[in-house]
């Protein structure tokens, strides 16, 4: 009985920390994907693209976060990077919490 609830929890640890891992991944991609989204022009000033809408709603959140902070060098917005920074120390300080290290 004791074994099978101890290879429940190891379970349930992997996966939380696959979870959180993936996650992490998905966001890095989609701030990649905004910055060079952001690149682009619209043509005749319409509005963004669906896939550009999706992936401002699901970064906003984070971007906005970190736009409280000062992310500016110039006319050079820090922003994603500092998002990234923050993204991938999170990230692994979850994990290491999860996994028990």
């Amino acid at each position: 009985m004791v074994i099978s609830f101890s290879m429940n929890i190891i379970q349930l640890k992997i996966f939380l920390a696959n979870f959180v891992n993936v996650l992490g991944n998905l966001l890095t991609y989609a701030i990649f994907i905004r910055v060079i989204l952001s690149w682009f022009v619209v043509a005749g000033g319409g509005p963004p693209g669906k896939l550009t809408q999706i992936i401002n709603s699901a970064t906003d959140p984070i971007m906005n976060l970190v736009k409280k902070l000062p992310h500016k060098i110039g006319m050079i917005d820090l922003s994603p990077l500092i998002a990234l920074v923050g993204i991938s120390l999170l990230t692994s300080l979850l994990v290491k919490l999860i996994a028990g290290i």
